[in-house]
């Protein structure tokens, strides 16, 4: 096979995400024509004007959070973040510059040593059953994601992941009805990265103590649209929250939209064919073909998300199952497979090739980083009389589909049998949670702070799901975390992206760009603005807040 890339090998990944924590996308010299932040980059012109109230929008997610939205213990991929933001408000949200800013905290300070978050909330707040955002119903966010005993036993809930998440939590005190203190085991200066997304968003006390079965699908949020009903995997419809909290600059209730639809539909492909057929009005994709038929249809605009901060896919690779705990298979898999390739199946080689777990705007971002050569006949050559097997395992997509099949076909060639098989992203999280894998195809590590990747590489946290156990790694994940000085901070994650490679670690591929596609008649679907009316981050890791969405009428 004649092979056009001789760079550093990386597996393919176009999966999916199970998200802790979330940020926001990086900024763009290129706005659209409405009035936006500099964080998206709109591919095709939409008209724009004023905002007109009203309407109903139905937008498709690439698939639906099955276990529910129960947000302490959910586990929740970009579709289910969408879903998430449009019920409830998050501590924190991430501005246009990439920093974590109050949102239903009104301020936030910390003390001189980082050890002590204190927090204000906004005033005047209720949720959608009526009762007022109060520092007790946060308090009892925060602990029963953390898995505080008192916590627990009031709502018999048992978070699985966040208590790893949070376990640098020492305590939470909530001295009056608008304040609460974090106080945390070592300085975390990233706390607020950890607590701006909907995926932490403040649940009402009557969702968290509807017990375990109750809490998922009895929404209470204080966010701008309320559900009225939910049929997991199907549709949810949604309605304006009349008394939400935010206005826009003219004084003009938010959210606009009196009715929004969610969609799931797994595969781009299906989403763009629903769009095509206007079965929905919005989407959100990966896949860079799916960008190309959105832009040349006139009915459509497309909004993508610009450079700097996006999350990695990559092959997902289990270091601790046979043959993959040895790290020359390891990299002479890595030498075996074009990347090119596999970028060129998923995005027609539109998407940035990765080498590492950073993108360029983050400062753990290495420039000229050491990879391991593309060589597919030393691969050859190491692999001959060996006959190793592998399991690969992708989500449901056509796309992916074909990615697999082409690493399958690279690894045939150097001798390495390749057995594929694919399945929902509920199944595929399950499958990374136990462990029982070669390797998954996969995307994660959005581009917030590099701290926020914590969980997912130190030894001994349950999403660590490459089973990575390297003291150098987890050095480098305690420091980075500790440390205030952004210079120091800088040269700790540096030196992690290398440790990538030492180890070789996870695969890189490319950075996953999303985009969201619509038709003209929809409005501002990435400008939403905080709440001095400032801009906010737009659309960030294939989810984006629809409270300034508006549609013609």
């Amino acid at each position: 096979m004649q092979r056009r890339s001789k760079r550093g090998f990386k597996f393919a990944a176009f999966g999916l995400a199970l998200a802790l924590t979330a940020g926001a996308c990086g900024g763009d010299d290129k706005k659209s024509d409405e009035e936006g932040p500099d964080t998206t980059v709109p591919t095709t012109d939409a008209p724009a004007g004023k905002p007109t109230p009203g309407g109903e929008l139905t937008y498709s997610v690439e698939a639906d959070a099955s276990g529910g939205y129960c947000l302490p213990t959910a586990q929740l991929a970009a579709g289910g973040i969408q879903v998430a933001n449009a019920v409830y408000d998050s501590l924190f949200v991430f501005d246009k510059d990439f920093k974590a800013t109050p949102y239903l905290a009104e301020s936030s300070s910390w003390n001189p040593e980082y050890t002590s978050l204190t927090i204000k909330l906004r005033q005047g707040v209720t949720f959608h059953d009526g009762t007022p955002l109060n520092a007790e119903i946060v308090k009892l966010n925060l602990d029963v994601s953390r898995g505080d005993a008192e916590a627990t036993a009031k709502t018999g809930l048992a978070p699985l992941l966040f208590i790893f998440v949070f376990q640098n939590i020492a305590s939470i005190d909530a001295p009056d009805d608008s304040t609460v203190v974090i106080n945390t085991k070592v300085p975390w200066p990233a706390l607020p990265e950890f607590l701006a997304s909907g995926r932490n968003g403040i649940v009402g006390e009557s969702q968290l103590m509807a017990g375990t079965d109750g809490c998922k699908d009895q929404f209470n949020g204080t966010g701008p649209f309320k559900v009225d009903s939910w049929t997991p995997n199907v549709e949810m419809k949604l309605s304006k929250n009349p008394s939400y909290w935010r206005k826009d600059a003219d004084g003009v209730q938010l959210p606009y939209l009196d009715k929004l639809n969610f969609k799931p539909i797994e595969g781009g492909p299906a989403r763009f064919d629903a769009l095509d057929g206007n079965t929905i009005q919005a989407g959100h994709w990966s896949t860079g073909t799916i960008f190309t038929q959105i832009q040349e249809d006139d009915r459509f605009q497309l909004t993508a998300e610009a450079e700097g901060h996006k999350e990695v896919a990559y092959g997902l690779v289990n270091v601790a199952k046979a043959p993959l705990d040895d790290i020359e298979v390891r990299k002479h898999m890595a030498m075996a497979i074009d990347r090119e390739t596999l970028n060129d199946i998923n995005s027609e080689g539109k998407f940035k090739v990765a080498d590492q777990p950073f993108d360029t705007g983050v400062i753990g971002f290495v420039e000229d980083i050491d990879t391991i050569p593309y060589d597919p006949d030393a691969a050859a050559a190491f692999f001959e009389g060996k006959n190793l097997e592998i399991k690969l395992a992708y989500a449901t997509d056509p796309t992916t589909k074909a990615i697999a099949e082409e690493v399958k076909a690279e690894l045939n060639e150097v001798g390495v049998a390749v057995n594929i098989t694919d399945k929902d992203q509920a199944t595929l999280i399950n499958q990374a949670l136990g462990g029982d894998f070669n390797i998954l195809l996969w995307r994660n590590h959005p581009g917030a702070d590099p701290d926020t990747q914590y969980n997912w590489w130190h030894s001994g946290s349950p999403v660590n799901f490459g089973k990575i156990n390297d003291p150098e790694i987890d050095r480098l994940l305690d420091e980075g975390r500790s440390e205030i000085d952004p210079a120091k901070r800088k040269t700790i994650y540096q030196d992690l992206s290398r440790a990538f490679v030492t180890g070789a670690y996870n695969q890189w591929n490319w950075y996953t760009e999303w985009g969201i596609g619509a038709y003209k008649s929809v409005h501002n679907l990435t400008g939403a603005t905080l709440p001095d009316n400032s801009p906010g981050a737009g659309m960030t890791w294939g989810w984006h807040l629809l409270t300034e969405t508006w549609v013609d009428q």
